[in-house]
């Protein structure tokens, strides 16, 4: 080769030298709030801020042509961050505004305080009719009537009072309360009281209407003896 062209090519070579080792590729990433640790591939940086502000962390030497994984994570408080971009070959430098979303913290449900459940046992006389609780539940009685009858309702709520029902026909309906305890059989007695008939509510004869009738029998019979005597003069 012409020394003149070696000279040539080699200016030519630190040129390209020189210009390679002046493209850096370069990527800065601004985090808000600025706190945690920033990784980009295996690169990792601690950030510098605050979680009242941001931060602004710098990357240099990322490889070009190709895409990279940046990830954000241990900011207290708030979620992990995981994202990729895409570095070109010709000394880019890339700005990544990165915002952390919360974390999200489920408020647990009150606890229900509950006082339990308890049995509630209706004893009926006489014993016939139907017997409901809270007017949603209800039994009734099986064949003929007898002198009294009895019913149990299971798993009732403890701690408040329940309306009892009773009617039968012939009968005024009966209701009664009654507070259930927990864990316990809770009894309460229902007394029919009958349907007062036409004749029980008829409105009864005065002793003044009785003390007329024996006045005017008395006069019919003094008139009698008087007519007589008249008849022996």
């Amino acid at each position: 080769m012409h020394p003149l062209m070696r000279i040539v090519c080699l200016f030519a070579l630190l040129s390209l030298v020189a210009t390679a080792a002046a493209t850096t590729n370069i990527v800065q990433v601004f985090v808000h709030p600025g706190s945690g640790s920033i990784c980009i591939d295996t690169t990792c940086q601690v950030a510098r801020g605050s979680l009242s502000g941001y931060s602004s962390t710098q990357f240099d030497n990322i490889a070009g042509g190709r895409d990279h994984t940046i990830k954000v994570y241990d900011t207290e408080g708030y979620e992990d961050y995981t994202d990729t971009f895409y570095m070109d070959y010709n000394g880019d430098t890339v700005t990544l505004q990165i915002y952390l979303v919360p974390v999200t913290t489920e408020t647990p449900a009150p606890a229900t305080t509950s006082s339990g459940t308890g049995t509630v046992q209706v004893f009926v006389y006489p014993g016939l009719g139907q017997v409901c609780i809270d007017n949603r539940e209800c039994e009734s009685t099986t064949g003929a009537a007898s002198t009294s009858w009895n019913v149990n309702f299971d798993d009732v709520t403890a701690g408040s009072a329940h309306t009892i029902t009773v009617t039968a026909d012939g009968y005024q309906t009966a209701t009664t309360q009654i507070t259930v305890l927990p864990d316990q059989v809770n009894e309460a007695t229902v007394t029919l009281q009958p349907i007062p008939s036409a004749a029980d509510t008829s409105v009864p004869k005065t002793q003044a209407g009785s003390g007329g009738l024996m006045t005017l029998v008395a006069a019919g019979i003094c008139g009698m003896v008087f007519v007589c005597r008249k008849h022996g003069d």
